[in-house]
């Protein structure tokens, strides 16, 4: 089953009876995990803008990702940028104040490590109560964002939370494969200029790679092939909008 968030238009005509158009998810705690201070308007900037104006939705920074400043002059400078940085992208798309866990095994793979970060993401999690978790996608090929993600369900297994949904995310070098997400979300002409507001931010980063490039691209592509992988079938004759973000929603029970 594929889930389409809302209709696009009152013109639009669904036929296939694998997809189901979703009503707007309303007054809700949201903790949103981003591996790196950039991701999660790379990843989700469009619908987390959206959920924004009817959720609280708390965003959480696991890594300090010091390393992808080029020319700071310390590891804590580095740091305190990629901060600033996602405290603004927060402002941008209508976010509660970052939380920054500076975990441990940005830095180390030693079990121990891991033990601490995982509790630590407990603590937050029974701190925060939230009731919708968007996270990384499980199968990320980067090494941090897969871990980060591994530890969030390993924090979540711990305390036995059962009403948590869960939306997974993807980014540009690690996009789902057409049987990996669920979840269709057509983003309309403001909610893209906002996520490229919001990936615009990230200074430090788009001297090194134009994230924005790779956003634009990823959704014109989900545009492009959704409506026929997904949801009218391949040969019909179907748009969504310019853009689209994909996920893999997980429902509470």
């Amino acid at each position: 089953m594929a889930y389409l968030y809302e209709v696009p238009s009152k013109k639009f005509l669904l036929d296939a009876e694998d997809v189901k158009v979703v009503n707007g998810i309303e007054r809700k705690k949201i903790l949103a995990f981003g591996p790196h201070s950039d991701d999660l308007s790379i990843g989700a900037g469009g619908f987390l803008f959206h959920l924004s104006k009817k959720n609280t939705i708390v965003p959480v920074c696991g890594y300090s990702g010091w390393r992808g400043v080029n020319g700071a002059k310390s590891k804590k400078e580095a740091i305190l940028i990629r901060e600033k940085e996602m405290a603004r992208e927060a402002e941008v798309l209508g976010f509660k104040a970052p939380v920054f866990l500076r975990l441990n095994t940005y830095e180390s793979d030693e079990e121990a490590d891991k033990e601490k970060d995982k509790q630590k993401i407990k603590s937050l999690i029974e701190k925060q109560k939230p009731q919708l978790i968007f996270l990384p996608n499980p199968l990320d090929l980067h090494p941090r964002h897969k871990l980060l993600t591994q530890l969030i369900l390993a924090a979540l297994s711990d305390l036995n939370v059962k009403e948590v949904s869960l939306i997974f995310y993807e980014i540009p070098w690690s996009v789902f494969s057409g049987n990996e997400f669920n979840y269709i979300v057509p983003l309309s002409s403001e909610l893209m200029r906002k996520k490229i507001e919001a990936i615009k931010v990230h200074k430090s980063q788009l001297v090194r790679t134009d994230f924005v490039k790779l956003a634009k691209a990823l959704m014109s592509l989900r545009a492009g092939i959704v409506p026929e992988q997904k949801i009218g079938g391949y040969g019909s004759n179907l748009s969504l909008s310019n853009w689209v973000e994909v996920y893999e929603y997980k429902f509470k029970e």
